[in-house]
């Protein structure tokens, strides 16, 4: 792949992935709730998803769920699902949240939660799989060896995936240092968890 075409691929999939959604707005809640140093564990778990679903897409596993409905329609609604549960458990638990963890809180119970969490929004979308067997095509270069690009397609996709969602991990981190009132805080939480509510009934009712 020439340099000047994976640098076009690295800008678009930038674009994509600055668009606040599900994976944006967990690492944002996280950060806010656990710290920005912290945030960068949710951060992996979205990188880890985001490459399987490019690694996937790359596999043909996108052109099986195009064609197969019931799959898409299975994968898609339990995304919904998963995205609908999130968004109703920060609501309820919005008032418990407008505190930083404790540095003495359990790691390894840190770790797993937040990881977790980042791995399992990024992934509750088949879309993106669809999306990037549409987009590879796209910026393959005759003449270069297509696993080798494969392969730098997915690599960056991982970097700028666990870029974006720390960056929006450290800005609901300083979002919660400018010591807003309670009241405002609650209402930013129960913002976000109404977005992931919306953004499950959005994919659920949405025709492909």
């Amino acid at each position: 792949m020439d340099f000047s075409v994976l640098v076009v691929f690295f800008l678009v999939v930038v674009g994509v992935s600055i668009i606040p959604g599900p994976s944006t707005l967990i690492a944002f809640a996280h950060g806010a709730h656990h710290g920005g140093s912290r945030t960068l564990i949710t951060a992996a778990g979205n990188s880890a998803a985001s490459m399987l679903q490019a690694t996937a897409a790359s596999a043909g596993l996108g052109l099986v769920i195009t064609t197969s409905a019931f799959l898409f329609l299975l994968i898609k609604y339990a995304g919904a699902l998963y995205l609908i549960y999130m968004g109703v458990q920060i609501w309820r638990t919005a008032a418990h949240r407008l505190a930083f963890a404790s540095e003495t809180d359990d790691v390894r119970f840190a770790w797993r939660r937040l990881f977790s969490g980042g791995f399992l929004v990024a992934a509750s979308n088949p879309k993106a799989v669809v999306f990037f067997t549409a987009l590879f095509p796209q910026f393959l270069t005759a003449g270069y060896n297509t696993l080798a690009q494969m392969t730098a397609m997915v690599a960056v996709i991982g970097v700028v995936a666990f870029v974006v969602a720390a960056l929006y991990g450290y800005a609901g981190a300083w979002l919660r240092r400018l010591d807003f009132s309670r009241k405002v805080m609650n209402a930013v939480y129960k913002a976000t968890g109404g977005l992931f509510v919306a953004s499950g009934v959005g994919l659920a009712v949405s025709r492909n």
